[in-house]
Parts: C-alpha cells; sequence; structure tokens
C-alpha cells in the first residue's frame, strides 16, 4: 500500500517560492482539492528542485523567449503560445523568462502515473516520465485548456475530474510510450466487448445515473457496477453512447432541470439542487451554454 500522496498546493507553494510570486489563479475541484494554477511570469531567470509533481505547463499567452536547461544541458529556448512543457518532479531544471508571459499548470503525482501505467498494462520507466520542452500537443492542450475552463467556469465535481485525470494519464502513458496503442486488460472477463453486451451493461448504467442524478456521481461507482476498470469503463462508455460519462450526466442533468422548469413551480435553486448541480450559479452557466437563454428567460419564454 503506498503512502498518501503530497498535496499539489505544496507543489505550487514551492513553484511560487522559486519564482519569487504567487499564482494568478489557483485551479480546485469542488472538495477544494489544489488540481493546478495560473502564472504570470514577470521576466526571470530560476532554479526549480525538490517539487513532488510534475507541472504541466500550457503557455497561454506573452513572450516566448523561454529558455529550459536540465542535467546541464538546454532543452529548449524557444516556447509557443499553445504548447506543452514540462516541470518535472524529482529533478532539477532551470528556466529563463526573457518578458512576461502567462502559463496554466497541472499537477501530476508520478505515483499517479506509474499506478495508472500498470493499470493499463504498460511498462513503465524507473525514471518516471520523460521530460519535454514547448511540446506540440493539441490532445495534451486541450486537456489542459478543459481543466482551466472546468475549474474556473463550473467547478470540477468528481465525476469530471476523475474523468479528466484518467483521460490525461492514459494520454501522458502513451505519449511516453510513442503514441502506440493500448494493451488489453488482463483481466479476461474484461476483454472485447460486443455491441450488444455494451447496449445491455449501458442499459443498466443509464438507470443508475438516472436514479441518482442529484447526487453525487464518480467515474470509478460506475466503473465498479459495470465491473470495468475506470480506464476501461471511459473508453467503453464513449464507445456505447458516444460521448463521455461527464457530458452525458451533465445533459442528462440539464434535461432533467428544463423539464422542472416547464413543469413545476420550484425556484431555480431548488431546481439545481433537485437536477445534480453544486449551485444556482453553476445551474445557469451550463443551462445557458445548453439552451442560450439563463434558466428564469427560459421559463418565462416557455410560458408566454
Amino acid at each position: 500500500m503506498h503512502p498518501p500522496l503530497a498535496s499539489a498546493q505544496d507543489t505550487a507553494r514551492t513553484i511560487g517560492r522559486f519564482a519569487h510570486a504567487e499564482p494568478e489563479r489557483v485551479l480546485r475541484c469542488q472538495s477544494g482539492e489544489v488540481v493546478g494554477a495560473i502564472w504570470s511570469h514577470p521576466p526571470t531567470h530560476t532554479r526549480v528542485q525538490g517539487l513532488d509533481h510534475h507541472a504541466l505547463a500550457l503557455h497561454l499567452s506573452g513572450c516566448t523567449l523561454v529558455e529550459k536547461w536540465a542535467d546541464g544541458r538546454c532543452v529548449g529556448h524557444r516556447s509557443r503560445v499553445g504548447s506543452v512543457s514540462l516541470v518535472p518532479a524529482r529533478r532539477d531544471s532551470e528556466w529563463t523568462i526573457g518578458g512576461h508571459c502567462r502559463v496554466a499548470h497541472a499537477y501530476v503525482h508520478p505515483q499517479a502515473l506509474s499506478d495508472a501505467a500498470e493499470r493499463l498494462s504498460r511498462p513503465w520507466p524507473a525514471d518516471g516520465l520523460g521530460d519535454f520542452f514547448a511540446a506540440e500537443d493539441a490532445q495534451l492542450a486541450r486537456l489542459l485548456h478543459w481543466l482551466v475552463h472546468e475549474a474556473l467556469v463550473d467547478g470540477l465535481d468528481p465525476l469530471a475530474l476523475e474523468q479528466w485525470q484518467a483521460l490525461l494519464l492514459a494520454h501522458l502513458i502513451r505519449r511516453d510510450a510513442g503514441g502506440a496503442a493500448a494493451a488489453p486488460e488482463r483481466s479476461g472477463s474484461r476483454l472485447a466487448l460486443t455491441g450488444a453486451t455494451l447496449r445491455r451493461l449501458f442499459a443498466h448504467i443509464d438507470e443508475h445515473i438516472e436514479e441518482r442524478l442529484a447526487a453525487r456521481l464518480t467515474l470509478s461507482a460506475l466503473a465498479d457496477i459495470a465491473h470495468l476498470s475506470p480506464d476501461h469503463f471511459l473508453r467503453a462508455f464513449k464507445r456505447a453512447v458516444g460521448q463521455t460519462p461527464h457530458r452525458y450526466v451533465l445533459e442528462r442533468r440539464l434535461v432533467r432541470a428544463q423539464d422542472l422548469l416547464a413543469r413545476s413551480p420550484l425556484a431555480v435553486a431548488d431546481i439545481a439542487r433537485d437536477s445534480g448541480f453544486r449551485g444556482p450559479s453553476h445551474f445557469t452557466a451550463a443551462f445557458r451554454r445548453q439552451y442560450g437563454l439563463t434558466p428564469s428567460a427560459w421559463r418565462a419564454q416557455r410560458r408566454g
């Protein structure tokens, strides 16, 4: 059994100490756990060492004159907006930033990568994640942009956080192995699910979700019902349903909320709670994105 993992908040504090700066925003999930941060860096030179977590740094804007040194050699000397660099855990790195720039960090513990590689039946090197600088990796950039958006706008609920972590870890593992396809899972009962099996399986999952829309749903709990690992469940769910579990649950919650707005006298705050949203502001933002109106405006339009 592994000891408890160090807090990502400690990693953010360590980076701030070396950079002589405070983050512009700390990215948290709904439980308050730190998952990343947004930094606005002035021109600087700093040495970073002793991090407990890897920091995946997405270049958001500003100066591209960024130089990285590791193990006594220059790893790269020009970043690009939209590229992703690694500030590695447990290894020293030096950074020179030639002008003001803005980056978003996502923090990933090395043990989480090792555990995910084991679940995916992937060999994982003893020295961990390979170093990279200013990588043009569209999928990795999308995952980091999604994290920033969800943490700042919607807040990461448990299902969103678990799904994001599973997708991120699987991508990093594939990337480190050169993009090879995933190996089959070890348990024979989890292999080669047919379309008919998937449809039967997810009819049961759909019933479970519908009964618990107002409750706390997690990827691991849904995967347990299907007798699959979270990683395999995520892939199988998308294959069967055509979208991720988080997106599917969000749409089901919005449909329930729309029905309650149309048929019940409940206040918007009560509808938000009964549909599984963490509060009226979260509900309103999600509803407006989906339907183009606030819940109150949609209800008023519906009633004429």
